[in-house]
C-alpha cells in the first residue's frame, strides 16, 4: 500500500512517501567522506534510474501533430515498454541470487525515513539504510545517519526513526522529486476513484 501524507505525530515533517519494500539497517560509525562521496554517488544514480523508468510517455488521440510524430511516438512507446519488461524479468533474475532483505513498512521523508523495527534500536545509533525503493531495480539506497527516536503505533508496533546525515544536495533533491512523484500519482488515482 501506498500513501502520502503530512505527519502528525511529531518527529518528521512534510509529505511522506509510505511503501512495503526490503529494508535493512546496518549500525556502523559514520561514513568517511571518500565513503560518503561514494555513496552520494551511487544514490544519486539510482534516484536518477528511478524516475526515468518511472516516466511513461501518452499518446494523445487528439493530439495535432502529423500522422509520422504520432507513429513514431508509438514506436517509442512500444519500445519503452519492452525495455521495462526486460528490466523486470532481470531483476527477477537478480532478487533469485541476491538475497535481497525482508519487506518492512516504511515511510520515506526528504530528511529521514521510519519503518517498523522489532526491537527498539538505541537512540544516537549511527549507522546506514539500505532502502529499496523500486520494484525494478533490486539495488539500494545507502542513506547513511542515525537513530534519533523511536515511536510506537495504534497496532503495538514499534517503529524507529532515523535522521539521514552527510547527504548531498542532489540526493535531497532526487528524494523530495521521488516523494512529490508518488504523491502526484497518489492524487491522482484519488481522483480517479472519486470520478468512477
Amino acid at each position: 500500500m501506498t500513501d502520502f501524507t503530512h505527519s502528525t505525530s511529531g518527529g518528521f515533517e512534510g509529505v511522506y512517501y509510505e511503501d512495503a519494500l526490503p529494508l535493512a539497517f546496518h549500525a556502523a560509525p559514520a561514513p568517511e567522506p571518500a565513503r560518503l562521496a561514494g555513496l552520494n554517488a551511487d544514490n544519486v544514480q539510482l534516484l536518477m534510474a528511478d524516475a526515468s523508468l518511472d516516466e511513461s510517455r501518452v499518446v494523445s488521440a487528439d493530439s495535432k501533430s502529423s500522422d509520422d510524430d504520432s507513429s513514431v511516438a508509438e514506436d517509442l512507446h512500444r519500445l519503452e515498454h519492452k525495455i521495462n519488461v526486460l528490466i523486470q524479468l532481470v531483476a527477477r533474475l537478480v532478487a533469485k541470487d541476491e538475497q535481497l532483505p525482508a519487506p518492512r513498512a516504511w515511510r520515506l521523508y526528504a530528511s529521514g525515513v521510519e519503518w517498523r523495527h522489532d526491537d527498539v534500536l538505541s537512540e544516537g545509533t549511527t549507522g546506514c539504510v539500505h532502502l529499496f525503493v523500486s520494484r525494478l531495480l533490486p539495488q539500494a539506497l545507502q542513506l547513511p545517519g542515525r537513530v534519533v527516536s523511536a515511536r510506537v503505533d495504534d497496532s503495538g508496533a514499534t517503529w524507529a526513526r532515523f535522521e539521514f546525515a552527510g547527504l548531498s544536495g542532489s540526493v535531497i533533491e532526487g528524494l523530495e522529486r521521488m516523494i512529490f512523484r508518488h504523491h502526484r500519482r497518489a492524487v491522482a488515482g484519488v481522483r480517479t476513484l472519486v470520478r468512477d
